[in-house]
């Protein structure tokens, strides 16, 4: 009887498992992609993000919000990298250059997607990240707060403020 509840267990958690892959997986990958501009580098820590997710699952712990959980995972990844690298080089980013929006997106709207994204790499790390997570994923302070161990008002005081930043560099 045992093993039987074992099995159940293991196909309950499979299956979250694949729900949570399938549902947030494409969004994790982006997020990692602009917080490293690697296409290889995201792979990797999105792999490594749903690895970490999947060792949380087989030993039972309790998951009370997989999204909030799966970026806090990728954040945490990527800062790691950012500290074990210490400095991006221009070869590098210029090797990889920018993913474009879309096919049909005119050259002009991308020029300045380019241009905000390249705005956004020089504010600092606490401005980048709640820019990202609210604009590029599209989470509410709450779970931002969430995922940083911040307070939602916290959270809002810290985007106005890094939209501030970012528009007085983008319109300086």
């Amino acid at each position: 009887m045992a093993y039987v509840s074992r099995y159940m267990k293991q196909k309950e958690a499979e299956q979250q498992f694949l729900d949570a892959y399938h549902q947030f997986g494409d969004a994790i990958f982006r997020f990692c992609l602009v917080k490293v501009s690697n296409q290889e580098l995201a792979e990797d820590i999105t792999q490594e993000t749903f690895i970490k997710y999947w060792q949380y699952l087989r030993d039972g712990k309790e998951i009370t919000n997989t999204r909030s959980l799966l970026y806090t995972i990728a954040n945490n990844a990527a800062k790691d990298w950012y500290k074990k690298k210490k400095a991006v080089s221009l070869d590098d980013r210029m090797e990889v250059g920018k993913e474009p929006i879309a096919v049909e997106t005119p050259a002009e709207v991308q020029a300045a997607y380019n241009e905000v994204l390249d705005t956004i790499s020089e504010l600092e790390e606490g401005d980048r990240e709640v820019l990202l997570l609210t604009h590029v994923e599209g989470l509410p302070p709450r779970e931002i707060g969430e995922m940083l161990g911040e307070s939602a008002n916290t959270i809002s005081v810290r985007l106005n403020r890094a939209t501030k930043r970012l528009k007085k560099l983008l319109y300086v």
